[in-house]
């Protein structure tokens, strides 16, 4: 692959090739964009598995007489060098796709962004960005989104312009981890992961109820692992904050788990995001409460306990306390989010989209 990737090292170059494109502002971290990583490196991996030839580089990088046929733009904001680096690829016959795993190109949305309902960004620094992104769509072939709700906002702000649901999937480099063993019943650990510092809000609701259990449950425990500003009343050890982890460590600290978390304000942005932390704490044999999004439905059978009320999370929590409830929320927990969400598949609809 560009850059530092071997993945294309030993594929033949008659094979059919696709280029994953970051647009991000950190053109030498790319690779650390967990949001990246999970929509390009993640189908990059399963690609190549299946036989592509498989690039991933920076817009800043790009090179066009290297670009495969097919060329992935991440998170796309139109710009002048966007639009040159587009209009060259096109002359070439490349088959112009842009991937969007959130809702950042619908500029009436602007103000439900969680950088702005969180304080991290204007309102207008952010409209601007998602109407640049808007702009974009029209550059594009076709587009491809984590959701079906993000399809939806595609299809009516650009109509007739093709649109595929890629879900995100196991991230490939996991799938040789085994199980964790078996959990110390002394304390159980419920897992928080933020990710980016704008869940203020998603993880506030739920502090109350949280508070409550912590405080009939002495051998419950709270670790959050990320950015987040928040405010837990907690006996000494009930509640654990770390620092945000590089993705090679981060499925350590999940696999601690007892029961993870994935509260959401219910917002158009947020109706829209994926069951990510679902498939990533059930891929290692932990349930998720979480809101009731349209992809966490996906995942009831695997995993996945939505809770509408904020009032509730704290019953949710507490009826798997009860150890034949438990067995059956985990038993073949990974086998039934691989069924789901297994990265082959995702290559699957990937060869899919761009047929």
């Amino acid at each position: 692959m560009v850059d530092s990737d071997p993945i294309q090292a030993t594929i033949p170059t008659a094979m059919p090739s696709i280029t994953f494109i970051a647009t991000s502002r950190r053109p030498d971290r790319y690779l650390e964009d967990p949001s990246f990583r999970y929509r390009c490196e993640n189908p990059a991996l399963a690609l190549h598995a299946a036989g592509w030839q498989t690039q991933l580089t920076h817009l800043s990088r790009l090179q066009a007489r290297q670009a495969g046929q097919v060329a992935v733009f991440h998170r796309p904001v139109l710009s002048p060098w966007l639009a040159w680096q587009l209009w060259r690829l096109r002359r070439r016959g490349v088959l112009l796709v842009a991937d969007f795993d959130d809702l950042v190109f619908d500029p009436d949305c602007a103000g439900h962004s969680p950088a702005v309902l969180n304080g991290i960004l204007p309102l207008d620094t952010v409209r601007r960005a998602f109407a640049a992104s808007h702009r974009a769509l029209a550059r594009f072939d076709r587009v491809t989104v984590s959701t079906g709700p993000l399809r939806d906002h595609v299809q009516r702000l650009a109509p007739g312009l093709p649109v595929s649901v890629l879900p995100n999937a196991v991230h490939h480099s996991w799938l040789a981890q085994p199980l964790p063993a078996a959990r110390d019943e002394g304390q159980r650990i419920i897992s928080y992961f933020p990710g980016t510092r704008s869940h203020d809000r998603d993880f506030s609701l739920i502090v109350p109820a949280l508070e409550r259990l912590l405080a009939q449950h002495p051998e419950l425990a709270v670790h959050i692992t990320g950015r987040l500003r928040c405010s837990l009343a907690a006996a000494p050890g009930q509640l654990v904050l770390n620092e945000r982890v590089a993705f090679a460590d981060y499925a350590a600290h999940v696999r601690r788990g007892w029961v993870n978390l994935a509260p959401l304000e219910d917002t158009p942005f947020n109706r829209c995001k994926s069951a990510l932390k679902v498939i990533e704490a059930g891929f290692h044999g932990i349930p998720t409460v979480c809101s009731p999004t349209a992809d966490a439905a996906r995942f009831r059978a695997a995993g996945a306990l939505p809770v509408a009320a904020p009032e509730d999370w704290g019953a949710a929590i507490e009826r798997l306390l009860q150890p034949e409830a438990y067995r059956d929320a985990t038993r073949e927990l990974r086998e039934r989010i691989l069924a789901l969400a297994h990265p082959a598949l995702l290559a699957q609809l990937w060869l899919q989209a761009i047929d």
